[in-house]
């Protein structure tokens, strides 16, 4: 079993390297031809957010403060984690909903995309040495990116209090 874990969790980085850098290719190609086309978020950031960013954000934080993590802990706080890196990118380009366009075109919520994306690497950081004080440190910036996202672009909606479901055991 613990051999089929390795295998897998070789896999998954493998994917998350080899799909990183096609992205990374792809951006990097058309920032420097002006071709600036790319395939367009085909949701809303919100339901983004919802699915996405919230979920796993919390999976990230309660993490950070449990008692004891095994190896299965740690690699499903690496998927979470990776997840949130894609978002990053994913939220700085905009989608379909009413002032999503707006968003993306700020130089405030570029940055803001980049803070959750480098919290989210330092997490990444933080599983490959099995860090829980490093990964409450990357929970903490990944909470100081929400809440300044949501305190510029979204005052009125809540950052917390919202029933999180689904939640995947």
């Amino acid at each position: 079993m613990k051999f089929k874990l390795g295998r897998m969790k070789i896999a998954i980085a493998c994917l998350a390297v080899v799909t990183t850098a096609a992205f990374g290719w792809r951006l990097a190609v058309a920032q420097q031809t002006g071709n600036t086309s790319f395939v367009p978020l085909a949701t809303s950031i919100n339901a983004l957010m919802v699915a996405l960013v919230d979920h796993s954000a919390h999976e990230l934080w309660d993490a950070g403060y449990q008692e004891t993590m095994t190896g299965r802990d740690w690699q499903i706080i690496e998927q979470h984690a990776i997840q949130l890196v894609a978002a990053g990118t994913l939220t700085s380009l905009g989608g379909t909903g009413a002032a999503d366009r707006g968003w993306a075109v700020s130089p405030a919520w570029q940055t803001l995309s980049q803070d959750m994306t480098d919290a989210a690497l330092a997490a990444l950081a933080a599983v490959q040495d099995h860090d829980q004080m490093a990964l409450q440190a990357a929970g903490s910036d990944l909470v100081d990116a929400c809440e300044g996202c949501h305190d510029q672009f979204k005052p009125d909606s809540p950052t917390e209090g919202i029933l999180h479901v689904p939640h995947y055991d």
